[in-house]
């Protein structure tokens, strides 16, 4: 267990490095254990913290996204990058709307203003994807957030070479059909907007 919060005094809120997700438990007794949420496309937590509508704030370990927003229904909904907060260990989240994040990367503990949102340059969530594992054997599934309905995938070579396109709803598996050579691939992930996010593969 890494991470600990709570919304009220009825329920107690835990989050488990080895199981990816936060658990409920009853309070004062401390049973009765929920799963409360899963954390999609993410490992290695480290603490939580809880909004008043019940979603969870999670800072994760050596990622490019180290606070990610997760609602009850496993999908995460918001996100702070790592030129924002280089390295988050520890979480929490204030009456005043303020999430207090510490960085042991820079020794700091920064403040930060969640009453305005955090929003990337088209308004929403910055486009991002990532990989399952990287390097890969055999197939790999790509996973993104800040798509929308008309997202596409696309998949290069080395050389350039476009392999296969196809619809990006959040989740490709890479290497499913296809037997793939050893080597460097390219996914490249586009919205009708003309925002885009690559992603360096390693084939062994």
């Amino acid at each position: 267990m890494t991470g600990l919060a709570a919304k009220d005094s009825n329920y107690l809120y835990v989050s488990s490095r080895n199981q990816n997700r936060t658990y409920r438990y009853t309070a004062p007794a401390i049973a009765s254990r929920y799963s409360y949420i899963y954390y999609t496309s993410a490992n290695q937590s480290r603490d939580i913290a809880i909004t008043p509508e019940g979603n969870i704030w999670v800072a994760f370990e050596s990622t490019s996204m180290p606070l990610r927003l997760y609602n009850t229904s496993n999908v995460m909904i918001d996100n702070i990058l790592s030129d924002l907060v280089p390295n988050a260990r520890g979480v929490t989240l204030d009456e005043s709307g303020y999430l207090w994040v510490s960085d042991i990367e820079n020794d700091c503990i920064y403040k930060i203003d969640m009453t305005e949102g955090i929003e990337s340059s088209e308004g929403g969530i910055t486009l991002y994807i990532e990989a399952s594992s990287n390097p890969f054997a055999g197939q790999v599934t790509i996973t993104g957030i800040g798509l929308d309905s008309q997202a596409t995938i696309s998949i290069y070579d080395i050389r350039g070479n476009l392999l296969s396109s196809d619809s990006f709803s959040g989740s490709y598996v890479l290497g499913e059909s296809d037997d793939l050579s050893q080597g460097v691939y390219f996914a490249r992930v586009r919205n009708c907007t003309g925002s885009e996010s690559t992603l360096k593969l390693m084939c062994l």
